[in-house]
């Protein structure tokens, strides 16, 4: 569904000048609730995200394609900048990151290091101490260390 939603929310998200940064669907109470990330060479501010949520409202309204009970919640990538893609990582390598994780990966959920590698599977970020190697799917959260 988050691959659908996304394919369908580019291209009105582009025409009005945002960049989809990324997209997380989950559950709140008894609905589906998507968090929508937008990002522009400008910055993002409260007038823009209320712009999009108000285009993607309609889009999703109209396409019916998650049914009448959602929300959505329309945000910026933040200053310490949200990793959620591969191209993300990417983006970033040799930058310090925080991770959280769904599940434990060498006795730790969270790790705090620097993005050493990407690869198609996988980002491997180093502490210290130790090389952890994370799939994607394993990631709960991830963001920047400022």
């Amino acid at each position: 569904m988050k691959n659908e939603i996304s394919e369908l929310i580019k291209p009105t998200i582009l025409s009005m000048g945002y960049e989809l940064w990324g997209l997380n669907v989950g559950q709140q109470n008894n609905s589906l609730k998507f968090t929508l990330y937008i990002d522009s060479v400008n910055g993002i501010n409260i007038d823009d995200c209320e712009k999009v949520s108000n285009q993607v409202t309609h889009l999703l309204d109209t396409e019916e394609v998650c049914g009448s009970e959602y929300v959505l919640e329309v945000s910026s990538p933040g200053f310490d900048r949200i990793l959620i893609t591969k191209e993300h990582f990417d983006r970033y390598i040799k930058e310090k990151v925080k991770v959280k994780l769904k599940w434990l990966v060498n006795n730790r959920k969270n790790i705090k290091g620097v993005i050493k590698e990407v690869t198609d599977d996988c980002v491997i970020i180093d502490d210290e101490n130790e090389s952890y190697e994370i799939k994607y799917d394993s990631i709960d959260s991830a963001r920047l260390k400022i």
